[in-house]
């Protein structure tokens, strides 16, 4: 059996049965959807209202304005905000009543008709924003942003288009690794022989002159400006900071070096030595000493003695100076333990100094130990002509840090535990 696909297209049977159906059933009025006007609702006007509150606050209205402009945006609560405009509202009741009117018409202005764009034009010119943003459409900012980047230099637009975009999906980079990653010393680009040959500076030779530099512990000498100028400008190229340190930087860091390093001598020579020289500053002085210092003072007032010609010390002081020990580690510790505030910035250095040698423990632990490696040897080689061969050691072994009333008292107790198990 086949189907006509024509006799599948006509509607006149069955647009007329529709229709035939339809002129039985009552038809009903059409219901149409009311549409209900928008009402406009004008705004209040705040000019008035504005032009009252500005001339009663006076010239507080600046800090008036922020406080009301950070609450309004919600990043001052009620206790802040009163906190900062109590003192200018309340002064007076009138103040008071204006800023809330002033504030409830903000807030009924909110659920009215949209403002003009822009300022209100009774706003003064102190209150009115220094920028106005105006919106730019997608395909301006594009072109904007095009004209910018066409307008850098061809390295940098390459440098740009090398950087790969990140995966949404991927998880951000560690803190640790994106400072490793800047740490890194990165060649500078060459440029081709096209463009004339010009290479720039080799970062890499000027790192490498901070390392050849004798530190001044190797020399012994206190670093001057030309030598920290020498360290710096490596630092500088290894930093990625072309001629970032010049000759005053250096100067200016020797005299701090300079000065961080007598205050450190002279916190250490005030809290470990005593009978200073006349004139030092927290010197301790023992009695004796300081009345024969007190007594030779007046002997060099009256002409009988003299001072000494290259110290310039009276003979109690040269004597106690020739008597006085050189600084050492145990005078660095000495003062740490006293106070912390020498070197506490520096915690390697502290930790070094606390937990190292003291002047001659190394050497005298190490000659300790040889002398014990030259007896042990000493009695291993020499020759035992009265011991037998077959001899048996009948000496109780020893217990260590027991005595013999200890061993007399262990033995007893002995006794008693195995004649209640018997």
């Amino acid at each position: 059996m086949q189907i006509d696909p024509a006799a599948l297209s006509r509607t006149d049977s069955s647009s007329t049965a529709i229709t035939s159906s339809k002129s039985t059933v009552p038809t009903a009025p059409a219901t149409q959807k009311s549409t209900k006007a928008l009402i406009s609702v004008p705004r209040l006007d705040l000019e008035p209202i504005y032009t009252e509150l500005k001339a009663a606050i006076g010239e507080n209205w600046a800090e008036y304005k922020e406080a009301t402009a950070l609450f309004l945006l919600g990043q001052l609560n009620q206790s802040e905000l009163s906190s900062r405009l109590d003192h200018i509202i309340c002064a007076d009741h009138k103040t008071e009543h204006l800023h809330n009117n002033f504030i409830c018409a903000i807030i009924g202005n909110l659920t009215r008709d949209l403002p003009d764009h822009g300022v209100a034009s009774w706003v003064s010119a102190n209150d009115k924003p220094s920028v106005v943003s105006k919106p730019t459409s997608g395909d301006a900012a594009e072109q904007r942003l095009k004209t910018e980047v066409m307008q850098l230099p061809p390295r940098d637009r390459r440098r740009i288009k090398a950087i790969p975009e990140r995966d949404p999906n991927e998880n951000a980079p560690n803190e640790l690794e994106e400072y490793n990653l800047a740490k890194q010393i990165k060649l500078p680009s060459q440029v081709p022989a096209s463009a004339g040959g010009l290479n720039k500076t080799n970062w890499e030779l000027e790192i490498r002159k901070r390392y050849a530099q004798p530190l001044a512990s190797e020399t012994g000498e206190f670093p001057d400006a030309e030598s920290i100028h020498a360290r710096m400008v490596p630092i500088c190229y290894e930093e990625s900071i072309v001629s970032g340190a010049s000759l005053p930087c250096a100067e200016f860091m020797a005299i701090a070096t300079e000065t961080f390093v007598k205050e450190v001598l002279s916190v250490v020579f005030s809290r470990t030595r005593s009978n200073g020289p006349s004139g030092t500053i927290n010197g301790m002085m023992m009695r004796r000493y300081r009345q024969q210092l007190e007594r030779e003072e007046l002997a060099f007032t009256r002409g009988e003695i003299v001072k000494d010609s290259a110290t310039g010390l009276l003979p109690v002081e040269a004597k106690e100076a020739s008597t006085r020990k050189p600084l050492g580690v145990r005078d660095l510790r000495l003062s740490l333990e006293l106070g912390g505030g020498v070197l506490s910035h520096m915690p390697l250095l502290v930790d070094q100094i606390m937990g190292g040698y003291l002047d001659d423990e190394l050497e005298t632990d190490k000659q300790d130990r040889i002398d014990d490696v030259v007896e042990i040897t000493l009695d291993d080689t020499t020759p035992n002509n009265f011991a037998d061969e077959m001899e048996v050691e009948d000496r109780e072994p020893d217990w260590e840090g027991g005595t013999i009333a200890d061993r007399e008292q262990l033995g007893a107790l002995l006794d008693e535990c195995l004649s209640m198990a018997s």
